[in-house]
């Protein structure tokens, strides 16, 4: 006579039976509850390490049990101090790489550095430089949510999955606003515009954009983008000199675009647990926050059971 375990039961043993193992990455609060959530709904515990700043601010990492063939998933928000994150995840991953850890996956909901992601004068591509950085410390797979720029995943050499926080956003609206129905959806700038009609359209909504910026004259000395500069003319530059008189750009008034006429105003700022947050919260009551550790924790068990990931991109826009 065979006993069957239930689905549920069965599922939980599938989950630690090639060897898992669950690290955080450092121990700010935000990043240790947001790993007490991913182990509570995988059903394992945390594994033991211990992350330290020396009082040089040298980062220094000690993993303190067997990683040895298992895989190994690092979690990793972003703090204040970002760089001292990034040593410490890249530290954590080439001590789990050097202790023959299976295969080392990072989850790193916010992805730092990348908004550096294009070429500016005389800049540089860091979020390049990051990820190759963590490629050579021994990364194997990367979980991520909602990157800055979507080609940011071609600067890997590895595998990366790039999930959506924009479900539990659609659904923190239609659970939590009554009278959503009766709303629009705006987008801050002509360049958000694609995300905000995808939101728009699974929320059957209308859309509506801002476009221009505002008219401050003394803004536009301090951050120089008086460009070209101003000249009143052309001796003013240099007497044998014959230059056309060039006008500094004009930025256009702030002016929406669509109807915007009797709706109301949503004013809730939603975010997601996947940065600290906390003292703004405080600051400003208007802050709501989602958990999106459901995803985060689904995302682990399939890449550890070598299950297929679509499933949590269904219901996802091409513009998200």
């Amino acid at each position: 006579m065979f006993c069957v375990a239930p689905p549920e039961l069965e599922t939980k043993m599938n989950i630690t039976k090639g060897g898992l193992v669950l690290f955080s990455a450092n121990s700010n609060s935000s990043c240790m509850e947001l790993s007490k959530k991913i182990a509570e709904r995988l059903g394992v515990e945390m594994g033991k390490v211990q992350v330290y700043q020396e009082p040089n601010r040298e980062t220094r990492v000690q993993i303190q049990e067997s990683v040895r063939g298992k895989d190994v998933f690092i979690i990793q928000t972003v703090s204040k101090d970002v760089n001292t994150t990034i040593m410490e995840l890249l530290i954590m991953v080439y001590a789990c790489k050097t202790s023959c850890a299976k295969s080392i996956i990072g989850v790193i909901p916010y992805f730092p550095y990348s908004k550096q992601c294009k070429m500016r004068k005389r800049g540089s591509i860091v979020s390049k430089l990051l990820a190759s950085m963590m490629c050579k410390a021994g990364l194997t797979h990367l979980i991520t949510m909602d990157l800055h720029q979507k080609e940011i995943q071609g600067f890997f050499n590895i595998p990366v999955d790039n999930l959506r926080a924009s479900p539990f956003l659609l659904q923190y609206i239609q659970e939590e606003i009554p009278d959503y129905r009766n709303a629009v959806i705006v987008a801050k700038s002509p360049a958000s515009a694609k995300r905000a009609q995808s939101f728009a359209e699974r929320l059957r909504l209308g859309i509506a954009v801002i476009h221009g910026e505002a008219q401050d004259a003394e803004s536009d000395l301090v951050d120089g983008r008086h460009s070209p500069p101003m000249v009143r003319s052309v001796a003013a530059i240099h007497p044998s000199l014959e230059i056309p008189m060039l006008i500094p750009k004009e930025k256009p008034p702030i002016t929406v675009v669509g109807d915007v006429g009797g709706r109301i105003a949503i004013i809730v700022v939603v975010v997601t647990n996947t940065i600290p947050h906390e003292i703004q919260k405080l600051q400003c009551p208007k802050i709501k926050t989602v958990d999106i550790s459901m995803i985060l924790s689904e995302a682990i068990r399939r890449i550890h059971n070598g299950e297929s990931m679509s499933y949590l991109f269904r219901n996802i826009g091409l513009d998200d």
